[in-house]
């Protein structure tokens, strides 16, 4: 059973109006045609009626395992059973509704596990988690009727635009994160030659999505979803709401990594810090290291926001931003600290040097020793970690020196001392040698993160990092061992970024080839 919002009609409280009128219209007092202006009717709020909204009741997109993905949209109700014609019967499950739901099989596993045992109509299947960042407005449908007792099955075949990985690059507006996604399913029969269960790209649960982070983001809202829930569906919802799959593997695995990235990205604070939004998602599914991780990442951008304002040229070098910069580098510090103990929590076979002999791809100059990983997920926890590094210890390099800096409010030749956690601290380990050593940790495991994964935009952000870094590098050397560019000023390593970057563009083809010409079903919509 599929969940999609119903036929647009109006809103709510007119809608109730003429569901009365079919069946008690001599009690209605007053019938009033709705006008369709957002948020609220305008002809409830004028008659002094309280406006219900357009939030849709579900529809249930009803689909069998013998159809194959095609299926019949209408209201809830009981399926009649089919006469026999002598071949293998459907192994349909039937109950109050005649429909199908997919289950997540117990026991709950993370949401970063690529393959999930669910079930449908009595069935098992092993099913491919795969997303890909796609404008929606640029999918195309086309339908596949087969007619059957009076009853249109229909499978969608969707003809997906040629991959383009997105601009990350943080959006100049004031605008909110949004992240719009439609998730389509497809289900393959079982063969009795493998024991009842599909092979790992039989069957897929495929996100489609796009954000308003990415310059390609096309205004116009895609035509199969009520415009009034497009916005802050997620904050609508609640943190309770993704607790449950598929709610939860979008949240996890879709809208957290984006929205955390673009609030890093941009040193915007995120309310996906808050505590019940790291708790409340994962009381049923467990979550992974990867998860755990991101929650420590959001809590990032609202010190980097900090940050800004305190070295904001705006800012007058006075006692109070002096202590503002101290207060804002301890908070700084025990992040960081928070970020090693995650690290040191790996095993100790989380990476290792590859031996290129091994490899399925060729390394490139200037990284030729590359790192493998003990799999896909724990690399990209690590191409994560690393990044956020990057991003924090030029930061904290800064607020070090602002507390030295001479001050407009207080007495002339005073020598600062401090004191606390930041007495004795050596602020070399912050300086950008260490940052851009972490920063080749980062290279040499992205191209073997990338040729395994499933959501190839995860890899694009850590690509937006490295870009940002070596493109401030230089500002960064500025002043080290007397002027000299001691190691290169980062154009060899971006060099090596923009071929990471048409790498991602080529992972993302590849899935596109493989999950074009095939049937689907529209399942749910974010």
């Amino acid at each position: 059973m599929v969940g999609v919002p119903g036929k647009y009609k109006g809103c709510n409280t007119n809608l109730e109006d003429d569901h009365h009128l079919l069946e008690e219209s001599q009690k209605l007092t007053q019938h009033l045609q709705c006008d369709n202006e957002r948020p609220l009717c305008r002809k409830c709020l004028d008659s002094g009626r309280e406006c219900a909204g357009y939030e849709r009741e579900t529809v249930f997109i009803i689909g069998t395992i013998e159809d194959q993905g095609r299926c019949s949209s209408h209201p809830p109700r009981v399926v009649k059973s089919k006469k026999s014609s002598g071949k293998h019967s459907s192994s349909k499950r039937s109950d109050d509704t005649g429909s199908f739901q997919l289950v997540a099989n117990t026991p709950l596993r993370p949401a970063w596990d690529d393959l999930i045992s669910v079930s449908c109509g009595g069935q098992t299947f092993q099913v491919q988690i795969a997303a890909l960042f796609t404008p929606l407005s640029s999918v195309t449908r086309a339908y596949a009727t087969d007619e059957d007792e009076g009853e249109q099955n229909r499978t969608i075949f969707v003809s997906f635009p040629t991959y383009q990985s997105p601009d990350l690059t943080p959006y100049p507006g004031e605008d909110d994160f949004q992240l719009f996604s439609q998730c389509m399913v497809h289900l393959a029969p079982p063969s009795e030659s493998r024991g009842g269960q599909g092979t790992q790209t039989d069957s897929i649960f495929m996100f489609l999505y796009e954000h308003n982070n990415s310059i390609t983001y096309n205004s116009t809202l895609p035509p199969w979803k009520d415009p009034s829930l497009q916005t802050s569906t997620v904050r609508r919802l609640g943190p309770s709401g993704f607790r449950q799959f598929p709610n939860h593997h979008f949240f996890a695995r879709i809208y957290r990594p984006a929205a955390i990235w673009t609030a890093l990205l941009s040193s915007t604070p995120t309310f996906l810090s808050s505590p019940e939004w790291q708790t409340t998602p994962y009381e049923s599914h467990p979550p992974s290291p990867l998860d755990n991780l991101l929650s420590l990442l959001s809590l990032l951008p609202a010190l980097f926001a900090r940050f800004n304002s305190i070295t904001s040229p705006d800012t007058p070098p006075t006692l109070s931003r002096r202590l503002l910069a101290q207060d804002l580098l301890s908070n700084m510090m025990d992040i960081e600290l928070r970020l090693s103990a995650w690290f040191t929590s790996l095993p100790r076979s989380a990476f290792w040097i590859a031996d290129p002999a091994t490899l399925p791809y060729q390394p490139e100059i200037p990284f030729m020793e590359t790192f493998a990983f003990r799999d896909t997920q724990t690399g990209l926890g690590l191409l994560f970690y690393w990044s956020g590094l990057v991003l924090l210890w030029p930061k904290m390099w800064r607020l070090y020196w602002v507390l030295f800096e001479a001050v407009i409010d207080g007495p002339i030749g005073v020598e600062v001392t401090l004191s606390g956690k930041l007495a004795g601290v050596d602020p070399m380990r912050w300086g950008w040698k260490e940052t851009r050593g972490v920063a080749e940790s980062v290279c040499r495991g992205g191209y073997w993160v990338l040729q395994g994964a499933a959501q190839p935009d995860l890899v694009g952000w850590v690509v937006e990092v490295l870009d940002w870094f070596y493109g401030e590098l230089p500002g960064m050397m500025t002043g080290w061992d007397e002027g000299v560019m001691v190691g290169g000023d980062g154009r060899l390593e971006m060099g090596w970024v923009r071929g990471l970057r048409e790498r991602v563009q080529g992972r993302g083809r590849d899935i596109g080839e493989v999950v074009g010409g095939r049937g689907w079903v529209d399942y749910v919509s974010f």
